[in-house]
């Protein structure tokens, strides 16, 4: 069957990773029912400060699953290695010579954004609407646009779409990250693991922390002027 979406990562040698993404209805990643997960996805292992799962419920962490799944060898390297990257959808495919931590970063946002983790939900518009290697004025438009676009569909009736709320969706999605790094580090892996985690951790940091500013900047794109003085309306607890 062709994959909904696959990464290719080539390194300089030739040397091939194909990762084939098959999703279900709801755009979530498709895993056979007798994949038996190894012990560094279970729930409890570096389980997340803020996880609101439960291991009676839960044997397995819904992202640390579909990681292992997935990319049941992670291909070897350092950070900075050069690698080629082709990624294929039904509509497109890109290509861009890269770094291995940028690649796999792009890919790791991916599988969080396509679990059924509760912190992550939020990100599955944006993963429907998969965009490799966007820099992060790229992902400050798509997950705004697409936060205030969801807020419309589900409550067609109410007059106004806020943003208030994405900064603390942000805020949970940097810890989930911070706690996947130590997931990675435990394992022994090569850096380039690690520090694609690290990325995906400084960027929705960043979004966190500088929202608002960011969203003045793009002012002039829409022929409007950047407010003088800025508020907090974004800040989370103003839901």
């Amino acid at each position: 069957m062709q994959p909904d979406i696959l990464y290719q990562i080539r390194d300089a040698d030739g040397a091939e990773a194909r990762i084939p993404f098959h999703l279900q209805d709801d755009h979530s990643i498709a895993v056979p029912d007798d994949f038996s997960p190894p012990d560094w996805a279970r729930l409890d292992y570096h389980q997340c400060s803020h996880c609101p799962l439960s291991t009676d419920t839960h044997s397995y962490c819904p992202i640390a699953r579909n990681l292992a799944y997935l990319l049941p060898q992670l291909p070897p390297g350092e950070s900075y290695q050069p690698i080629s990257l082709e990624v294929r959808t039904e509509l497109r495919n890109y290509q861009q010579d890269t770094t291995l931590q940028r690649a796999l970063g792009s890919l790791f946002g991916l599988i969080c954004a396509s679990s059924d983790c509760p912190h992550t939900r939020f990100l599955r518009p944006m993963a429907r609407f998969h965009l490799p290697l966007s820099s992060h004025t790229e992902t400050l438009v798509r997950s705004t646009s697409l936060y205030l676009l969801q807020q419309i569909v589900q409550n067609r009736q109410e007059d106004q779409a806020s943003l208030a709320g994405l900064n603390e969706r942000y805020q949970t999605l940097n810890e989930l990250n911070r706690c996947f790094v130590k997931r990675f580090q435990d394992r022994n892996l090569s850096d380039a693991p690690v520090n694609a985690m690290v990325l995906l951790k400084t960027i929705a940091q960043h979004l966190n922390w500088n929202l608002e500013d960011d969203l003045a900047e793009l002012a002039p794109l829409f022929g409007t002027a950047a407010p003088e003085e800025t508020t907090n309306r974004f800040s989370p607890g103003n839901d």
